[in-house]
């Protein structure tokens, strides 16, 4: 769609990859109205949240992404008004993103953002003559350019090569990164919840493997990392939450493939790269832009629900994610994922267990810059993976 306010030059549109909206209107000369985009989820889905989450659970419509464009000869002070979802309201606290074409993502300035919860996110932006942005809930990056930068990393290092492990719907490509075949496996994959863009830290991850210490040099001889930045790359392109192009869950759907029911192609695609690869870890990042003094959640497998082969090193590793994150005055929130419980269950953490022998672990990474984001990745990764080097001596 095309907002074309013509008294006052100014253009709102979604019409370009990763962008998220839905009706658009004009509230007065400078001040306009987007719509969030909705999205549907299967029933059985739907089915699953209202019988053990009373229907909450997965947020939904928790992405928003337009460009403006100032075609007057003045400069404009515009106001875009944002109406939230109730069901994704409290995942697009500020801070909100702003891309120019000099500068790429950054911070909209706080005193230019306006929230009110479970209602609307109010922006505004300054805009040259001629001048265009992009404004988003998020540092959305799309698939192509993350392919396309997985590629190039791949071709220009020793430590990493290059395969693809599926394509979704719409064709596009799966990429993983993985370093030389050691004892140890490190999967460090993307959450399918396409709104959550994380190819940003990953990608810092696979970097940082290159560079000439002694500390990666040390990861790298005793653990084989296997990267994949982008699972839903279709949801990404059309600005969904949690859907792909076919009104699929990804991430909820290795319960139903291993059960017989079908599940989506990406999933399919994960789950058969898990029977193959059998990591020891696999580590699923979020990021989560939520109210100042969120308490994120940072976890993984409950060891006790592990079959008995995994239980040592699932004591190891949680003991390094506890001293590392749960300590006092950390204000992380610990969290263990139990299978037995069936409001657990939904993640096929089970199945991953018992059948590719992973033990998964998860963090809600720190999204508030491109850096920090980064940051807070590689320290999540430097953990496990000195758990997993620990857990490997002791036995």
């Amino acid at each position: 769609m095309i907002l074309k306010d013509l008294e006052f030059g100014i253009e709102v549109d979604d019409e370009f990859p990763c962008s998220s909206a839905g009706d658009m209107r004009i509230l007065e000369p400078g001040k306009y109205e987007v719509g969030y985009q909705p999205e549907e989820i299967p029933q059985w889905f739907q089915d699953v949240l209202d019988e053990l989450f009373d229907g909450a659970g997965v947020p939904k419509e928790y992405m928003a992404h337009v460009r403006v464009r100032n075609n007057s000869d003045r400069t404009r002070r515009v106001v875009i008004r944002f109406l939230l979802s109730r069901k994704g309201s409290n995942y697009m606290y500020p801070p909100w993103w702003i891309w120019r074409d000099q500068t790429g993502w950054e911070w909209l300035p706080p005193e230019d953002t306006d929230y009110h919860e479970h209602k609307e996110m109010n922006a505004t932006l300054e805009l040259n003559p001629g001048e265009w942005v992009r404004l988003a809930s998020a540092p959305y990056e799309q698939p192509d350019a993350v392919l396309e930068r997985t590629r190039r990393l791949a071709e220009r290092s020793d430590v990493w090569s290059y395969r693809e492990i599926g394509t979704s719907a719409q064709g596009r490509p799966l990429p993983v990164l993985e370093s030389a075949p050691r004892d140890i496996k490190f999967l460090i994959d993307a959450t399918m919840q396409s709104c959550e863009p994380v190819s940003w830290g990953i990608l810092h991850v696979a970097h940082w493997l290159t560079i000439p210490t002694a500390r990666a040099r040390k990861l790298l001889d005793k653990i084989q990392f296997c990267i994949m930045p982008m699972l839903n790359p279709d949801g990404v392109y059309l600005g969904h939450s949690v859907t792909n192009s076919l009104g699929e869950v990804p991430k909820f759907g290795i319960n139903r493939l291993v059960e017989g029911k079908g599940a989506p192609r990406e999933t399919a695609a994960l789950w058969e790269y898990l029977l193959d690869m059998k990591p020891d870890a696999g580590l699923e990042v979020h990021a989560h832009f939520t109210r100042d003094g969120f308490t994120r959640s940072i976890g993984m497998h409950d060891k006790d629900s592990m079959p008995e082969i995994l239980k040592a090193k699932g004591t190891v590793l949680e003991q390094a994610i506890f001293e590392n994150y749960h300590v006092e005055p950390l204000d992380n929130r610990k969290v263990l994922i139990d299978p037995r419980e069936p409001e657990h269950n939904v993640y096929g953490d089970r199945y991953v267990s018992e059948q590719a022998g992973t033990i998964r672990t998860f963090l809600q990474a720190v999204p508030d810059s491109l850096e920090s984001h980064g940051a807070d990745v590689r320290e999540m990764v430097e953990t496990i993976s000195e758990g997993l080097i620990k857990w490997k001596e002791q036995s």
